[in-house]
């Protein structure tokens, strides 16, 4: 009845899948039947009164495949229907004769459906296509999950990559598919009424699988396999399912579901690249996670409330989704990984997002207190580098961050030894009726709160002015830092001063205004994170032209971030400041931010060979050393000898590799 279908599914507790070749020659078959339908309608009606009962005995009796029902009307045509009168038999013979032309054998047709678990509703083609290209294989390993392969491809007749993914699970034998089902019919009927004692959701149903495996299955089961279906069984039950393996996939940064989801595969960016996958999920994914996020999240998720923002602390991920009647065709969603371990200065040096030149600069800006705004697209890596700012703080200070979603590492930073408080606000897309405080009295709160460091997760609202205002007349703290979208320096200006109104004159508060985007090098497909701007604010001027001074631009040709002459010379208005408030020369302060260069060249160098020297804990060391030594240089000389401070830095560094790696 429904010849338009691209797919067809036959359920439970093996899901076979039909489509393309598969479900042309069904629905080829399915013509057939309705052909035969007709024909017996034909025949019946060509039949006189004494004939017609035979005729209709004769066809109630055909119950049989479609090769067998032509060799049976071959039968009747050739010599099958000698007990009808001569009418009959030369009516029928007739229609017999146009339909057996037409048809071709039935016999060799065999059918090769996707087979996959009932339980995974989603779909995964296993295919691969004839235009894919090989580029690599790994594999995807995790606590709550089995281990998953992926395959990488470029896609060689449109400027494209596709993203793999074989789950384990779509090859477990039938007694282990219907096994788990064992499992998931025991659950239904066994639910304990109070969940309010489970520790973890997902332990407990991993556990009460295994137990439901070693005391109610009958058949011998070994406990690898006990093990194996309990974690598929959880994964599939109170997991995130086919999602878990892609947020188990440290290479993955964005995960994007577009609607309708029945159409749209999930579309990824690995390595900073955009990739199509082979994964489709159902609306019944798409109602599953739904409602787990509205638990999780504790906020409203539906027509009334369209917009849901929310943080995944399982897999350090946030959330954006939106349904109906924002998006007509249905829900989507778009799910942003945050790295497990937080940025460094020295992360952005070995992926040529920054020069070590610029690292030392903006070490040097953050420990000198200047307030700073990081500018950029989404995915720019503006939250990003953000963090890794804040591991040039010294950790005597206190830091207050104000988020309505959380994104920055907070807890790896209390760990790591930072005087570190969160603030929640109320999100953009929480109803009127919220309980959450808005960004404004989290902010008025903050200012209330001591001296500290203020970060600000991104600077958007109405609550912009209240900062600005407390910037200028200095009551915003030891430090102020934040995020906000834009483009450009001067897209950053407009938006604050047009778009939320901020005077000119609190705008002037801020020193540093630094530009982070996605660079497509020659217009190709592959996009790049670089810095591509560090300007300082010209307080002596109210030109939009000439508000902004440069202090390091991106040179695209070099794919590198290099140093104007307001820098090098020494004339940068925020780093004479600096100096003066600290009581040495700016030549001095060049120094230190030199030393500061070379520091995080040394880790990125080395960090080739030790890949820990990347991370937060070799910063925060290095720093630690850096800013030890150069109080015992002042100790010592009256004054800090850059020479001495770079000298005993490198010892210290060459004890800290012997001790590290070559004491191994």
């Amino acid at each position: 009845k429904h010849m338009d279908i691209t797919k067809l599914i036959l359920d439970y507790p093996l899901r076979e899948i039909f489509q393309g070749e598969n479900l042309l020659s069904i629905k080829e078959l399915a013509e057939f039947q309705l052909e035969i339908e007709n024909i017996s309608k034909l025949i019946l009606k060509n039949s006189c009164k004494q004939c017609k009962p035979k005729i209709s005995s004769k066809i109630n009796n055909m119950i049989l495949k479609p090769d067998e029902i032509l060799q049976v009307f071959r039968e009747w045509y050739d010599d099958g229907l000698s007990d009808l009168c001569f009418s009959c038999r030369i009516s029928i013979s007739r229609i017999l004769k146009d339909f057996l032309e037409k048809r071709r054998d039935y016999k060799n047709i065999l059918f090769h459906p996707y087979l996959q678990p009932g339980f995974i509703s989603s779909f995964i083609i296993l295919d691969v296509p004839s235009n894919a290209i090989f580029l690599e294989s790994y594999n995807i390993d995790g606590d709550n999950i089995l281990s998953a392969r992926v395959n990488l491809y470029q896609i060689s007749d449109k400027p494209e990559k596709l993203y793999f993914l074989i789950p384990s699970e779509m090859y477990l034998s039938r007694r282990e598919i219907f096994l788990v089902e064992r499992i998931r019919e025991y659950v239904v009927n066994h639910q304990p009424e109070d969940t309010s004692f489970m520790e973890s959701t997902w332990d407990y149903f991993h556990r009460f699988a295994k137990q439901v495996l070693i005391s109610n299955i009958e058949e011998e089961i070994d406990i690898d396999m006990v093990n194996k279906l309990s974690t598929v069984f959880s994964q599939y039950t109170t997991g995130f399912g086919i999602l878990d393996h892609l947020l188990s996939d440290p290479r993955i940064q964005d995960i994007y579901v577009n609607n309708p989801v029945t159409v749209n595969p999930i579309h990824l960016v690995v390595d900073g690249e955009e990739y199509t996958s082979n994964i489709f999920l159902s609306p019944d994914d798409i109602e599953a996670l739904s409602s787990r996020f509205r638990t999780l999240s504790g906020r409203a998720f539906s027509e009334a409330s369209p917009i849901l923002d929310m943080e995944l602390p399982t897999y350090n991920t946030r959330i954006a989704a939106i349904t109906k009647p924002l998006t007509f065709k249905g829900t989507a969603f778009a799910l942003r990984k945050h790295r497990e371990k937080p940025w460094t200065l020295v992360n952005f040096i070995s992926n040529n997002m920054i020069s070590p030149d610029a690292a030392g600069l903006l070490s040097f800006l953050v420990d000198g207190q200047a307030s700073i705004l990081i500018a950029g697209s989404r995915g720019a890596g503006k939250t990003s580098l953000l963090g890794a700012l804040l591991l040039e703080i010294p950790q005597r200070f206190r830091i207050l961050t104000i988020e309505d979603t959380p994104e920055i590492p907070v807890g790896e930073l209390q760990r790591s030894g930072y005087k570190i408080q969160s603030l929640i606000t109320k999100s953009f897309t929480a109803t009127s009726n919220s309980s959450e405080v808005s960004p404004v009295d989290a902010l008025r709160t903050a200012l209330r709160l001591g001296e500290s460091v203020l970060v600000i997760g991104e600077v958007r609202g109405v609550e912009a002015k209240v900062l600005f205002e407390a910037m200028r007349i200095g009551a915003a703290g030891n430090l102020t830092i934040g995020t906000i979208h834009g483009a450009t320096t001067r897209d950053v200006y407009e938006r604050i001063i047009y778009d939320i109104g901020v005077p000119s004159s609190s705008f002037k508060a801020v020193d540093i205004v630094i530009v982070a985007a996605p660079i497509r090098e020659e217009g190709g497909i592959e996009r790049k994170r670089r810095v591509t701007q560090i300007s300082e604010i010209n307080k002596n001027s109210s030109d939009l032209d000439h508000i902004f001074k440069d202090l390091m631009i991106y040179n695209t040709k070099d794919d590198k971030l290099l140093s104007t002459l307001l820098l090098d010379k020494g004339q940068s208005e925020v780093i004479r400041n600096i100096a003066s408030k600290w009581g040495i020369t700016v030549e001095k302060a060049l120094k230190n931010i030199q030393l500061r260069s070379f520091i995080k060249q040394t880790l990125a160098s080395y960090g080739k060979k030790y890949r820990e020297l990347l991370e937060m804990k070799a910063t925060q060391d290095a720093n630690n050393a850096f800013w030890m030594f150069l109080e015992e240089s002042r100790q010592i000389h009256d004054e800090v000898d850059y020479q001495y401070v770079k000298d005993r830095w490198i010892q210290w560094f060459n004890n800290y590799l012997e001790l590290r790696y070559h004491g191994r």
